[in-house]
């Protein structure tokens, strides 16, 4: 991994936009695979319909798919949640620094999660203590 990765400091505007189109690219993705998931939702839901007339007692296992659906769609709206504002940091100015330090966030970090909101070692605490 280059050296200037591993260092903390400000981001290049050539990042910024980097990061930024990266952002978009991804909500518009995630945007899509919720219309997506949506739709084939509902077709199979139509086809449930008329296979539940016929048989009553698949309603048990018709209702944990649909739970689980939804759950898979909550965490794609959850990750869409993170992009605004991480977007919105970018606009702020404030992208790239850590919530709990202040320090600046480490290139490659963001690399991995672009709307990362804590450095490593802040992170690592706060999981730490979350699992107490």
């Amino acid at each position: 991994m280059p050296a200037k990765d591993q260092e903390r400091r400000r981001l290049t505007d050539k990042e910024l936009q980097a990061f930024t189109k990266d952002l978009l690219e991804r909500k518009r993705q995630l945007w899509g695979e919720i219309s997506d998931d949506i739709d084939d939702d509902v077709r199979e839901e139509h086809q449930e319909l008329i296979q539940m007339a016929k048989d009553a007692g698949d309603r048990g296992l018709a209702e944990l798919r649909e739970n689980t659906i939804f759950s898979y769609i909550k965490l794609k709206v959850e990750e869409l949640e993170a992009i605004e504002e991480a977007l919105k940091r970018i606009e702020d100015g404030k992208y790239g620094r850590c919530q709990n330090c202040s320090r600046w966030i480490r290139p490659a970090r963001l690399q991995v999660q672009p709307y990362a909101v804590r450095c490593r070692a802040c992170q690592e605490k706060r999981e730490l203590t979350e699992r107490i």
